[in-house]
């Protein structure tokens, strides 16, 4: 599993950089097009799912988005 940030949905408030035990998440350098600097998966390979086989055991990040900007997905699956 991987966390994804759908832009569409990030406004940039970084909360999910904070909460994140294992840094996975940065700050964005491209503009969202809600025009927020959106904060993307930098580091996925470190998120404690990643290589749990569909269980997951933190979930620190999606609770914590205000703006349920942040999903799931199994690796390789292709996002939009």
């Amino acid at each position: 599993m991987k966390p994804v940030v759908d832009l569409k949905y990030c406004k940039g408030c970084n909360i999910c950089i904070y909460m994140c035990p294992k840094k996975c998440y940065s700050k964005g350098v491209d503009i969202s097009p809600r025009g927020y600097f959106a904060a993307v998966v930098s580091e996925p390979q470190n998120c404690y799912n990643h290589k749990r086989e569909g269980k997951l055991i933190c979930e620190l990040c999606v609770l914590s988005c205000p703006d349920q900007a942040i999903s799931w997905h199994p690796e390789g699956e292709e996002t939009k």
